[in-house]
């Protein structure tokens, strides 16, 4: 992992921790960072109270529920 990344990962644990507090019991999350663009090597780290498998089961039911027409845009 980069500095650059592992500020991030830092960041995005910081925020966890806010959601975590404000979320009412047995409420999962996730939190994910990106970078826009297609370039190699582009970088994308997650937080998350769930576990792994979990994870996948909200976003393969994210995926599914969400129509290509309701995408916003990268900026």
């Amino acid at each position: 992992m980069t500095i650059r990344e592992q500020k991030v990962q830092d960041m995005l644990q910081s925020i966890a921790r806010d959601i975590q507090a404000k979320l009412p019991p047995k409420f999962g999350f996730t939190l994910l960072a990106y970078e826009f663009g297609d370039v190699e090597g582009r970088t994308m780290l997650y937080v998350s109270n769930g576990n792994r498998e979990n994870v996948q089961r909200a976003m393969l039911e994210f995926c599914t529920k969400v129509k290509e027409e309701d995408y916003g845009t990268d900026k």
